[in-house]
């Protein structure tokens, strides 16, 4: 298969763009340099913090970037043998070492050299609103403290969160890009799905699809495929040869240069029940409502609200229904889901109940009706949205019709 893509190396100009814009925040907090720990895991939650100041990370690399207020910023990866391949890869740091004996002393080193080992050093991966346990483990921490016993070490909390949220114009052409290869995922369930064919086989295929045309692997791929699939949860794809009548309903957050998007369709092998198509009817008016009420300054919850009334009035109900933001990691700002609003309350404090230009997020539409197999089954939906001077704009192209496909 021929590569659609090519890999980005964005510019040093995005590069002083985000180290102005963090730098500002560093200042009113009083930080002397802030610590990232980018740990490879959780849909890139914990990596993204630390990638989008460097472009080092991905591939299950582990960056701990050292981010002074004030001099270079330092990297430092597990293993001495990806020192080269990361040089290579990016410009925006020319400091990049290997860890030495621990993490803790990785860090402190560094820390030390920069003569700010009594200074305020900010660093996410402790507890705080983001995560309430935090990722930055205990014998990491204390070995700093210990190593550190003048340095002042805070939370940053969602201070890089809050930095992330709008999208430059090099980045929205990343994600463009990253939506095309789902486009091209569901294209490709499309044309291999069919009655005696495994779930295995039709699951590699899309994938393939994403990584064969320069999409970044691990990613979020959610399955599931039966005659009434329940929305969620999702499972592993099987060797069953899919039937008759089967309904497929995919959740994919494709990724490319390190950005993710988030596509979500239905498709049915034959002709779905009635129901299914009326709960799917559902599922594009919300999406519809959705789209006329986002915009540059109208209100978050406003616009969410108003698609949950569309939902009602049909006598559906919420699996999943909301928005949240995509980028380097595929959970950001802005969020306001329906089935998780408790935990999201955080977002609207951090950066306000209104949309911007330049706010990229998922809009998934997951529903059930309640009266229909107990209400077990369903239909998926979902698009990744960007806000424009104008508006909001579909950043997929692929149709959003009920996919039926030959039974």
């Amino acid at each position: 298969m021929r590569p659609i893509l090519e890999l980005p190396r964005l510019s040093m100009k995005e590069r002083d763009r985000r180290y102005a814009a963090v730098r500002t925040q560093m200042a009113a907090r009083g930080l002397d340099a802030i610590v990232l720990w980018g740990w490879p895991m959780m849909w890139d939650f914990y990596t993204a913090n630390s990638r989008y100041l460097s472009q080092i990370g991905g591939n299950a690399e582990f960056n701990v970037l050292i981010f002074p207020a004030v001099g270079e910023a330092t990297s430092i990866i597990q293993l001495p043998t990806f020192l080269d391949g990361w040089r290579a890869a990016q410009d925006w740091v020319t400091d990049i070492r290997p860890r030495a004996k621990t993490w803790a002393h990785s860090v402190a080193s560094r820390i030390k050299e920069l003569k700010l080992e009594r200074g305020k050093i900010g660093m996410d991966g402790l507890a705080g609103p983001l995560d309430p346990d935090g990722w930055l483990p205990r014998d990491v921490y204390q070995g700093l403290l210990d190593l550190l016993p003048g340095a002042n070490l805070v939370a940053l909390d969602d201070m890089l969160e809050k930095v992330r949220a709008v999208k430059s114009d090099e980045e929205l052409g990343v994600l463009r890009k990253a939506a095309q290869l789902g486009d091209l995922m569901l294209a490709t369930c499309r044309d291999t799905a069919r009655v005696g064919v495994k779930e295995c086989e039709v699951y590699a295929s899309m994938m393939h699809a994403m990584v064969g045309n320069g999409g970044e692997e691990p990613t979020l791929f959610l399955w599931n495929c039966d005659r009434h699939p329940y929305p969620h949860p999702f499972r592993v794809p099987t060797v069953r040869p899919m039937d008759s009548r089967d309904l497929i309903i995919c959740e994919m957050h494709p990724k490319f240069g390190g950005y993710f998007t988030h596509v979500e369709r239905t498709f049915c092998l034959g002709e779905p029940d009635k129901e299914q198509l009326r709960i799917y009817d559902g599922c594009l008016a919300a999406y519809q409502c959705g789209l006329d009420n986002f915009g540059p300054g109208k209100p978050i919850s406003t616009a969410l609200m108003a698609v949950k009334d569309v939902i009602d009035e049909r006598g559906l109900a919420i699996c999943e229904a909301g928005i949240h933001g995509h980028g380097l990691a595929s959970l950001e700002y802005p969020r306001f889901r329906h089935h998780a609003l408790a935990a999201d309350q955080q977002a609207v404090k951090v950066i306000g109940d209104r949309f911007e230009t330049g706010m990229v997020f998922a809009f998934n539409i997951d529903l059930v009706d309640p009266r229909w197999h107990g209400g077990k089954t369903g239909c998926v939906f979902a698009e990744t949205i960007e806000i424009t001077a104008t508006g909001a704009r579909r950043m997929h192209t692929y149709p959003t019709e009920f996919q039926r496909l030959a039974g």
